[in-house]
């Protein structure tokens, strides 16, 4: 048995030096993904309501009630407005009637603001803010009373 053993060893040798060796693979160079550019920072604002503003185009005292005669200021502070767009506020009474509607660069710190020679109806109003491309940017809710 030892023979056979032997003999079965050597065919196994001789079958293992008969093999050609194996080419190296070529390595293939890694491709990184491209990159999706990161998306532009939606446009925000925010909005601050009172009845005077400074040279810095700020509310000087927030308020959420006016009185009759009151002229009324929006500062509005917009962030990530494409270049190529304005801001639009629009100042609604809550019966649905459009009191004003106003357009003014993004830039920076921005003022709108609404006026009337006769007494303002009382009741709730608000002012919503948009570019001009359409995308909403927020409202802010405020009241007028006697």
């Amino acid at each position: 048995m030892t023979r056979t053993t032997h003999l079965l060893a050597a065919l196994v040798l001789l079958a293992a030096c008969g093999k050609k060796p194996e080419a190296p693979k070529a390595e293939v160079p890694v491709t990184p993904a491209p990159t999706a550019e990161a998306p532009a920072p939606e446009p925000t604002a925010t909005i601050e309501l009172g009845r005077a503003i400074g040279s810095d185009k700020r509310v000087l005292a927030p308020l959420a009630t006016f009185k009759v005669r009151d002229t009324i200021y929006a500062s509005v502070t917009g962030s990530n407005v494409p270049a190529d767009q304005k801001l639009v506020a629009s100042w609604t009474h809550e019966s649905g009637q459009t009191v004003k509607v106003d357009t003014a660069a993004a830039a920076g710190q921005t003022e709108f603001h609404i006026t009337k020679k006769t007494p303002w109806p009382t009741g709730k109003y608000k002012v919503s803010l948009a570019t001009t491309g359409g995308k909403a940017l927020g409202e802010k809710e405020f009241s007028v009373a006697k």
